[in-house]
């Protein structure tokens, strides 16, 4: 039951039909389990590649953890079939999975690699973030510094500005408006007869300076400038420590692998151990190709290319 239903796995896996495998001798049945174990090798480590890819640099939930794990084993499965499925041996196809072995194994070896040298990694982002604010935080400073003397040239402008206005209105508070007034009066002459005749009233009325309004306003305009200027000023303040903390917190997968190059390059233990690994993952994804073009063919592939055969001669057959 056991050997069965691993049997049912291993044709799962590969795409080998069950009911042709029924019919085959126990060296088929050896080679879908050879097969089936080199799969479920790629099948484990991609699973882990893909999880720890989704929660490191996607920043995914556990779900999407997952998802992207599955996503990653069902590409690797794919593409292991199109050499398994292949009816004889085919010499292109086995060319251009070893291009993408290639391409896999740098993928795989670079983010296990990131996650195997996850400590180093973060102190070396630390001198690269450094860096990069030695070289960001000038660009900054003279941004700051340049709107902080805008702010003060404002700043000082509205100040002559009140002081001329204020003695101004320190020798003049009030301001006398005048206004005439004409009306007509009835005047009796002599001879009993009345006339009309204008009489013109001026009088003065005292008011407030109106420069005293343009004052008020201008003091509310240097409450602004001077709280932007406090702000700007905090901003310089805390320049420094607010751009490493914007860079640490924008850290991704290719400042990571830049950290990694550098890793690489300074320690010679680190770039074997990443050659090793290179070979191990290049040496897993060939596995079955090695094993597809190397062995000699078994019954059941012998059965599929004989089916093949007669189905060209029938259709052959038909055709004339």
């Amino acid at each position: 039951m056991k050997k069965d239903w691993w049997i049912k796995t291993g044709c799962l896996l590969t795409g080998w039909n069950y009911r042709i495998l029924g019919t085959c001798t126990e060296a088929s049945r050896k080679q879908l389990k050879k097969y089936a174990s080199a799969i479920l090798i790629l099948i484990i480590l991609w699973s882990f590649i893909g999880y720890s890819f989704a929660e490191r640099y996607v920043r995914a939930s556990l779900w999407g953890c997952i998802l992207t794990a599955i996503i990653f084993v069902l590409i690797i499965v794919q593409i292991e079939r199109q050499i398994i499925l292949t009816v004889g041996k085919s010499s292109w196809l086995s060319s251009f999975r070893v291009v993408i072995a290639f391409i896999m194994a740098i993928l795989g070896s670079t983010i296990l690699d990131q996650v195997i040298f996850k400590d180093d990694i973060e102190k070396k982002m630390i001198q690269i973030v450094d860096r990069q604010v030695n070289e960001q935080l000038p660009n900054r400073l003279t941004v700051i510094d340049k709107k902080l003397q805008e702010l003060q040239v404002e700043i000082d402008s509205l100040d002559k500005k009140n002081l001329v206005l204020y003695e101004e209105i320190s020798k003049r508070p009030t301001i006398n408006t005048v206004s005439k007034t004409t009306t007509n009066l009835q005047i009796r002459q002599s001879d009993g007869n009345y006339t009309t005749r204008p009489q013109t009233t001026i009088s003065t009325t005292p008011i407030a300076n109106p420069k005293v309004k343009e004052s008020e306003i201008n003091e509310q305009n240097l409450a602004v400038s001077r709280k932007q200027k406090e702000d700007y000023t905090q901003r310089k303040i805390k320049a420094e420590s607010s751009l490493r903390q914007e860079l640490k917190s924008k850290q991704g997968f290719l400042e990571e692998l830049n950290a990694i190059i550098e890793i690489l390059m300074e320690r010679p233990i680190a770039l074997a151990f990443y050659f090793i690994l290179f070979l191990f993952l290049m040496s897993l994804e060939l596995f079955v190709v090695f094993s597809k073009t190397g062995d000699t063919q078994s019954d059941y592939d012998l059965v599929v290319e004989h089916q093949l055969k007669q189905k060209r001669k029938t259709l052959d057959q038909l055709a004339q």
